[in-house]
């Protein structure tokens, strides 16, 4: 019975092997399905790695779009806050503008009760002459 399975396994063995082997340097005997598989997987990866590649430039651009845009953020950032110092001492130079005003205003009006007294004594005095002179 072992020289039968031995006498099977020496003639099976050579025939399977002589089947996938080289008849000449440039023929090569691959099953069909096999064949269209490694055809299919070859053309899948050729694919993938075009897209890969597209992936990794797509990467690299917008790196440089998020770095370029947070150059503009910060840059506004500064223009923002000069403008808010900016307006804090607008602010404060119309205040002092205004307290200027207002202390103007004072000036004149006590200015002006001054003019009208003295015009009041003015008045007096040319009745007070005008009854001297009578």
């Amino acid at each position: 019975m072992k020289n039968l399975i031995a006498l099977i396994l020496l003639v099976i063995l050579p025939l399977s092997a002589s089947s996938q082997s080289l008849s000449n340097d440039s023929l090569c005997c691959v099953p069909c399905k096999s064949l269209k598989k490694a055809l299919l997987v070859k053309t899948e990866r050729d694919f993938l790695k075009e897209q890969i590649e597209i992936t990794r430039d797509s990467v690299v651009i917008l790196t440089n779009i998020v770095t370029n845009q947070d150059s503009v953020i910060v840059k506004q950032d500064t223009t923002i806050s000069l403008y808010k110092k900016n307006e804090i001492e607008f602010t404060q130079f119309i205040k002092n503008k205004d307290s200027e005003i207002k202390i103007k205003d004072e000036q004149i009006k006590k200015q002006k009760a001054r003019t009208l007294i003295a015009w009041m004594v003015t008045g007096l005095n040319a009745v007070a002459f005008i009854l001297v002179l009578l």
